[in-house]
């Protein structure tokens, strides 16, 4: 009888075990993407108006490459709450590429359906966010972008984006 038991109970385990696991998980979104689609980053369109979007706490210079035509800097952009790594052209100096931007503010409304200190919508492409553990990091991943959600009970205590500039 405890032999049939224990079988039992290991064999609840075994059946169970997938839905325990899903905590720290990666999951595919086909339309994410961190500069268009219905999980984009919504910033202004040019450099200037991005320096514009709050007072800027500070910036600084991360690195720069020389590619002979032009240069390419790569550059942070620290506002309350938001931090952004950017890089610049010399030859198109209005325009800029999102490398990274973490959001750890409610006040920042740029990150498609996402919102610090909200639950996930109910919906992520094909994933029910529901079915995520409550304390978990989980990562949505698109063709060549990634978006970081550390998870406090069931709501968003940071997000970060994780970009491919062209």
């Amino acid at each position: 009888m405890k032999t049939k038991t224990a079988l039992a109970l290991l064999a609840a385990c075994l059946v169970a075990a997938p839905a325990l696991g899903r905590g720290n998980i990666s999951h595919f979104v086909d339309k994410l993407s961190c500069d268009s689609g219905p999980y984009g980053l919504k910033l202004p369109k040019t450099y200037a108006e991005l320096r514009k979007l709050a007072p800027l706490k500070s910036e600084r210079l991360l690195r720069d490459q020389d590619f002979g035509a032009y240069r390419a800097r790569h550059r942070e952009l620290v506002f309350n709450g938001l931090k952004l790594a950017i890089v610049t052209y010399s030859d198109q100096p209005d325009s800029y590429q999102v490398a990274a931007a973490e959001i750890r503010s409610p006040q920042w409304k740029i990150a498609g359906p996402f919102r610090q200190g909200q639950a996930l919508p109910p919906m992520v492409g094909d994933i029910a966010t529901k079915s995520l553990r409550a304390g978990a990091t989980v990562e949505f991943s698109g063709t060549e972008d990634l978006v970081r959600v550390q998870l406090k009970g069931h709501r968003v205590a940071s997000l970060t984006y994780l970009c491919v500039p062209d």
